[in-house]
Formats: structure tokens, C-alpha cells, sequence
């Protein structure tokens, strides 16, 4: 825990708010993968499979990882937010736009779609202005703040071509004179959600799993990789390359996943075994995503949501759910340091989550992962892959409740 600032750690319950968010999200989308299974597997285009992509997207990632910088930035990055007394605001508006914006997907629904561009818009662009704010008044290394900047940049971005075609979608605005959904796709997950994952696994492998430091250059490369990919998505998307373009931008992540595979496997110091395990798994998915991108010949089954499946409902989930639940104990442990007077001795942050639970945590994840991803193949299993699903977020979500309110009954 050397290098962390504890004094500029904000309250607990902030950064909380969302990590609690974000399993819950979870089981509301293995919920709304039993109910409409078959209509999610039989296109990309119809409301449910939209409803399910957001509500994981913005739902359970999104969630997850605004939480992770509003403790993150103060703590580990020198980066404390300005103003952090509006995210309790913030978190509620975001919230509440998936919770508006989801119905706007469905036709012939009352909800108003433009309440969800108004919460989701502002209070996904008040987070990043923040969030950008501390950044640049930052003391934490350079690397980490210009990568979660970067992210940031991105996330902005991508909420703007979503709102764009929220737009579209409602007749606001006249049709896109050109593809827009596949770039929105790519830039958030390339972008946002890959490009924090790099920029805090740069700090956060070292300190919880034993990995090797990551130089500055490493992390450059790691950024090369997610701009170029993101290059080659905006050019097929203005329709400046061929189509088959779209299989090339899924390439970077290969050496990433490996890279990150690798540097586990090499640990100096073999630390936060679970953990491991939930970074392992969303490594080898990201990699099966990468083989069936590219994969020259027709598959027998639909290619793009496979990839969705294995980027969106598996890899991604598998990594963050994993430092949720390591984040979540921190919490506990700082909350525990406050309550008790100096000098009294307290757990390690280890004891608080413990690892037989987390394993549990993992296993059900795992097994939800791999009837997902059957189930695209198989549409028929859809409904037990979402009640999987659904179950591993609940245990998710009970485990890192109990660890939260471990200190209060210790």
C-alpha cells in the first residue's frame, strides 16, 4: 500500500455508491437475458439486444468504473476531484438516465428519450469536467494521469455519438450520413473502457497482483495499440476502408490480453490470488474475441455477437467485477481506520473479502461467461445463461455488501 495517499482519500460511501451500482445493474441484465433471450440472440439490431448491451455497458461497466476513479484519482493517481461533494448528484442522474434511457430503446414506450440525454449527457460530461479538472492540478505520475485523460476524452466522445443517435433514433435530427454505430461502439470500449483499464492496470497489476512496474513506454505502446485500432473503426466507418476493416481493429487487443496474461505469469511477487483468476479469464476472452473477429472464413454462428458476448458480457465484466471486489475491501479497510481510535490494531484489507468467497464470486461468473457464450450458438439456453448471469451478480453484490458492513459489526 506504499505510494497511496490515505489523506486525500475521499469518504468511502462516494466511490461505493457506484461499485454497489454495478452488480445490481448485473442483475438486471441476466434478468433481461432469461426474459428475452431469443430475441437478443437472433440479431444485434433488435430493442432487446440494445436494452442488454446498455445496460452492461453503461449499467454494470460504467458504474463500476466511475467509482473506481472517484477513489482512484485522489489515491493513487494525485489527482483529487474538485467538487466531489456533487457525486452522490452525479450518481443519481446517471443512474436514473440508464434507467430513462433503456425504455427509449423499446418502441412505442412513453418514457421520453430526451430525459435520458439530459441526465446521461450531463452528468457523464460534469464527471469528466471534474474528473479532467484534477488531472490537470495532478501531482500523481504523468503516464497515469494523460492515460485516464485519454479515457476520459473518450468517454466524452463516445456519449456524444450516442446521443447523436438517440437523435436519429427519435427524429431529432435528420438520418447519419454515414455509419455511426460501430465507431460509438468501438470508442467506448476501445477508448473508454480499455484505455482505463491500461491506465489503471499500469498502477494497479504492480500493487495487487506482484506484477512487474509498467514503464512509461510500455504504456505508450499499450495507448498506440487502442489508437490505432480506434484509426481503422473511424475510417470504416466513413467508408474510407472495406467493411472487412471492422475484423482488423479487433487485432490490438490480442498482444494487450497477452501482455497483461503474461506479466501475471511472470509476477515477481504473487499476490491477490482471485484476482489473478478474474484477470486470467478475461484475458483468454479477449483473445477467443480477437480468433473469431478475424477468423477469415463464415462461421456457424453470428459473428458479431459473439464478439459482443465475449468482449461486453465476459472480458470486460471479468476484469472490473474482479477489482471491484478488491476495491470494495479497501473501502472497508479505510472506513474501519476512521471508525476505531489510534493506535488500535485492525484486519488487513486481505481478511476483510475473504479469498474462499471471492472465489465463489469467480466460479459463478465463470460459468455464467460460458452459457453466455453458448448461448449464442444455442438461443435455446439463453434463459438459463441470463438466470447464470443474474446469480453471479447477486452473489457479486451480497459479498461485497457484507464486506462493507463487516467493519460495523467487528
Amino acid at each position: 500500500m506504499t505510494g497511496l495517499a490515505f489523506g486525500q482519500a475521499p469518504p468511502p460511501s462516494l466511490p461505493l455508491r457506484f461499485l454497489l451500482a454495478a452488480p445490481a445493474w448485473g442483475v438486471v441484465a441476466g434478468a433481461w437475458l432469461a426474459l428475452h433471450g431469443t430475441e437478443i440472440m437472433a440479431s444485434r439490431w433488435t430493442p432487446a439486444t440494445l436494452v442488454l448491451v446498455h445496460v452492461l455497458a453503461l449499467g454494470v461497466l460504467g458504474n463500476a468504473m466511475l467509482g473506481s476513479l472517484v477513489q482512484f484519482l485522489p489515491v493513487a493517481a494525485g489527482s483529487p476531484m474538485p467538487g466531489r461533494r456533487a457525486v452522490p448528484a452525479l450518481h443519481l442522474a446517471f443512474n436514473a438516465g440508464i434507467a430513462a434511457l433503456l425504455p427509449a430503446l423499446v418502441p412505442g414506450t412513453a418514457v421520453p428519450a430526451s430525459l435520458a440525454a439530459v441526465l446521461l449527457g450531463g452528468s457523464l460530461c460534469a464527471f469528466a469536467t471534474l474528473a479532467l479538472a484534477g488531472l490537470a492540478r495532478g501531482s500523481g505520475p504523468f503516464a497515469t494521469r494523460a492515460g485516464i485523460a485519454a479515457a476520459l476524452l473518450a468517454l466524452l466522445a463516445t456519449m456524444a455519438m450516442g446521443l447523436r443517435l438517440l437523435a436519429a433514433r427519435h427524429g431529432w435530427l435528420g438520418p447519419l450520413a454515414w455509419p455511426l454505430v460501430d465507431l460509438h461502439a468501438a470508442t467506448g470500449i476501445g477508448g473508454w473502457m480499455l484505455g482505463l483499464l491500461v491506465a489503471v492496470g499500469a498502477t494497479a497489476m504492480p500493487m495487487l497482483q506482484g506484477t512487474a512496474a509498467w514503464t512509461t513506454r510500455q504504456v505508450a505502446i499499450a495507448w498506440a495499440l487502442l489508437a490505432a485500432a480506434l484509426v481503422v473503426a473511424a475510417a470504416a466507418a466513413a467508408g474510407a476502408v472495406p467493411t472487412p476493416a471492422w475484423r482488423v481493429v479487433a487485432l490490438p487487443l490480442a498482444p494487450l490480453a497477452l501482455a497483461a496474461w503474461w506479466r501475471q505469469w511472470r509476477a515477481p511477487h504473487h499476490r491477490g490470488p482471485v484476482l489473478r483468476r478474474f484477470w486470467a479469464s478475461g484475458c483468454i476472452a479477449l483473445l477467443f474475441a480477437v480468433a473469431i473477429a478475424a477468423w477469415p472464413e463464415p462461421l456457424a454462428f453470428d459473428r458479431t455477437l459473439a464478439v459482443a458476448a465475449l468482449v461486453l458480457a465476459v472480458a470486460l465484466p471479468l476484469l472490473v467485477v474482479g477489482m471491484l471486489l478488491e476495491i470494495v475491501a479497501f473501502l472497508a479497510w479505510i472506513r474501519l481506520r476512521q471508525q476505531v481510535p489510534r493506535g488500535t490494531r485492525i484486519p488487513g484489507v486481505g481478511s476483510l473479502f475473504p479469498a474462499p468467497d471471492k472465489r465463489r464470486v469467480w466460479t459463478l461468473h465463470v460459468l455464467a461467461s460460458l452459457a453466455t457464450v453458448a448461448a449464442v450458438a444455442r438461443p435455446t439456453i439463453a434463459g438459463a445463461a441470463g438466470i447464470a448471469m443474474a446469480w453471479a451478480y447477486a452473489a457479486t453484490l451480497r459479498g461485497a455488501w457484507r464486506c462493507w458492513r463487516t467493519p460495523l459489526s467487528s
